[in-house]
């Protein structure tokens, strides 16, 4: 009775081995179509992806688990070439996926909704042009997303609010405009968040002040207006805060930024801020990095920088400060 269980196995592990074998050959084929389309088909890195080579153990930066391609780490590989023929639709199994620092072109194509099991995606310093599309949000196993410096342009969508398992947004040096989307309100797993250098406008939301976990904001060079929201005092766990080169309205430094008692570094320079500097700062001891150039502060430096003992840089020219310098900054 033991035979027929016997042969029953074998033919599972030749059908499971028959399929595995047959998905790698699948993706190494499309991959292979897709590597037909480089501009530079000489690229000596690339030399590896030949049909005769084993693409889970012989292909550069190809990584498989059980048989199916599972990362794909080609930074800094000196493709150029677009995503248009990227297989988006046959690496099912894709977790890691690695295109940054190389020439890529032309637009990120809706089929990168596909790749429902990505964890990590990185695009960034290319050439990529166009818009974050809102199948970006069909993304929902993804941790670490960068698109930064590349020509992006439009506005967020408010699908990436879809992202909740994302740790790493950075967006920044495109050309995106609009404005900050509440729902990245959504993203409370968030450790950083980089939008700097682009042309978003309008206030900070309110909504930024959900992201409890957040370690690093930068949202510096953009035009946002408006006040510094009360909400941001919810980030108790933020080390460094860009807000530089805005329009934020003309008030005093909000109180409420000296509960922010982690930050190593605080940016608020070229905005159009004024009243004193607040003698709060002083409470937060581990700052190595404050500027506030290029503002309207008046009146004396609070005595309680004094407290700031790891203190390296203090940036406040072209302010309207009076009064003498204290000692513990002269020496």
């Amino acid at each position: 009775m033991m035979l027929p269980n016997k042969i029953f196995s074998l033919l599972l592990q030749f059908f499971t081995l028959f399929t595995i074998t047959f998905a790698s050959t699948e993706e190494a084929t499309a991959l292979l179509k897709w590597k037909s389309t480089f501009k530079n088909q000489n690229n000596s890195l690339l030399a590896s992806w030949q049909p005769s080579f084993d693409a889970c153990n012989d292909w550069y930066g190809v990584i498989c688990f059980n048989g199916r391609i599972n990362r794909l780490n080609i930074s800094n590989s000196r493709v150029t070439g677009t995503l248009y023929d990227f297989p988006f639709s046959s690496l099912h199994f894709l977790e890691y996926f690695e295109l940054s620092m190389n020439n890529l072109s032309g637009t990120i194509p809706p089929e990168i909704g596909n790749l429902t099991n990505l964890i990590y995606l990185d695009l960034s310093i290319n050439q990529i042009s166009g818009t974050i599309l809102p199948q970006i949000g069909s993304l929902a196993r993804l941790q670490t997303l960068h698109i930064f410096d590349n020509h992006l342009n439009g506005s967020i969508p408010e699908e990436i609010g879809y992202l909740r398992s994302l740790t790493e947004l950075s967006l920044s040096t495109n050309s995106l405009n609009g404005s900050i989307s509440a729902s990245l309100g959504n993203l409370n797993n968030l450790t950083l968040l980089n939008l700097y250098e682009n042309n978003i406008s309008g206030p900070i939301p309110s909504e930024l002040g959900n992201l409890i976990n957040l370690n690093d904001l930068a949202l510096s060079n953009n035009q946002l207006n408006g006040p510094i929201p009360f909400s941001i005092d919810n980030l108790r766990n933020l080390h460094t805060l860009f807000l530089d080169d805005n329009n934020l309205t003309p008030e005093g430094i909000p109180s409420f930024i000296c509960n922010l008692t982690s930050l190593t570094l605080l940016h608020l320079s070229r905005n159009n801020l004024k009243g004193k500097i607040l003698q709060c700062l002083g409470n937060i001891v581990g700052l190595q990095y404050v500027m506030m150039s290029h503002n309207n502060f008046s009146g004396e430096l609070p005595s309680s920088i004094c407290n700031l003992t790891s203190l390296q840089i203090l940036d406040l020219g072209r302010n309207n400060l009076i009064g003498a310098i204290p000692q513990f900054l002269a020496t």
